[in-house]
């Protein structure tokens, strides 16, 4: 990476019109209100990225309408087989989206709070959301375990796996300027190392 990743989000952030500071300023958000922004932004993300990995930005409108988790034709889908995100990006993505439907879907929801949502969860169900939210996380900052650090701080975790996730596909705009000089090189017969 060029820097840090929070740099490549605030680029990604710049890149998509965003003002400077907003992937930071959405841990001040309320729960619902930082679950649908962060997808707002992931979605727009993955269309950048789905243009840029595809030398296609003439397609970023058409990729744009694209559900975001669909497990056929959805844009992490995609993102997954091109393979500009591995399985477990991919399966924290896939928990946004499952999250972010729940929550736009029912106004109910509202008022929708981590805490009550990791309480609810039994043994497997809570596994399964350390695994999916704590994705980009080693440790918690004393060294805690994932499984002690993530239902403790299910937003804070969900943001840092994000940000590692919207950093990655920020470096597709980079990948993609890569394989295009391989291709450029190819046609003329001089071999890319």
């Amino acid at each position: 990476m060029k820097g840090d990743i929070f740099a490549e989000v605030e680029a990604q952030g710049a890149r998509l019109g965003l003002p400077a500071g907003f992937y930071s300023k959405l841990l001040q958000e309320d729960d619902w209100s930082f679950v649908i922004k962060l997808n707002a932004l992931v979605e727009a993300a993955c269309s950048d990225a789905l243009a840029a990995r595809l030398h296609a930005p003439e397609l970023a409108a058409c990729l744009a309408t694209l559900d975001l988790g669909h497990s056929k034709h959805g844009k992490v889908v995609l993102l997954r087989t091109l393979g500009a995100i591995v399985n477990d990006q991919s399966a924290a993505l896939q928990l946004l989206y499952e999250l972010r439907n729940k929550l736009a879907h029912n106004i109910s929801e509202v008022g929708f709070s981590f805490e009550s949502y990791v309480a609810a969860m039994n043994k497997q169900q809570l596994a399964l959301f350390v695994q999916r939210a704590g994705h980009g996380i080693k440790a918690g900052p004393a060294g805690e375990s994932l499984e002690a650090f993530v239902p403790s701080n299910p937003k804070f975790s969900l943001w840092l796996t994000v940000a590692e996730i919207l950093a990655c596909l920020h470096l597709e705009h980079d990948a993609a300027e890569v394989r295009l000089f391989r291709m450029s090189l190819q046609k003329l017969g001089v071999e890319a190392e």
